[in-house]
């Protein structure tokens, strides 16, 4: 099985350059800290969307199940890991203002989704 999780997300004002500083020196830490059944893609600026609240970066990861959401739930409550403390660490950028541009989706690899016609 094959997903793409989404997480789209805006950036506090004034810490665009440091946070491109941070995604750009921490990439590789990023995608070795990622838990069993995850691998980081990586994290994009949006260039154009028709989507106006869906935040202005997507961090985008590839999943080969649903246990890997789990596995990343548990890493990530576990301070200890460098899932948690990476995660952590990125979170200082965003911004948390209740109004602010954000998303967050889950994509199945068509060859994969159960799919029918209604009727059927």
């Amino acid at each position: 099985m094959r997903f793409i999780q989404e997480f789209g997300y805006s950036v506090k004002i004034g810490q665009e350059e440091a946070h491109q500083r941070w995604v750009t020196e921490n990439h590789e830490r990023i995608a070795g800290a990622c838990p069993p059944g995850s691998r980081y893609i990586g994290t994009f600026a949006v260039v154009f969307s028709s989507e106006k609240q869906a935040g202005y970066y997507r961090a985008l990861f590839e999943l080969d199940s649903y246990a890997a959401l789990d596995a990343s739930a548990a890493a990530g409550k576990d301070a200890s890991t460098e899932w948690a403390k990476v995660n952590r660490e990125a979170s200082a950028f965003f911004d948390l203002a209740f109004d602010a541009p954000w998303s967050s989706g889950l994509l199945k690899n068509v060859v994969d989704a159960t799919i029918w016609d209604p009727g059927s």
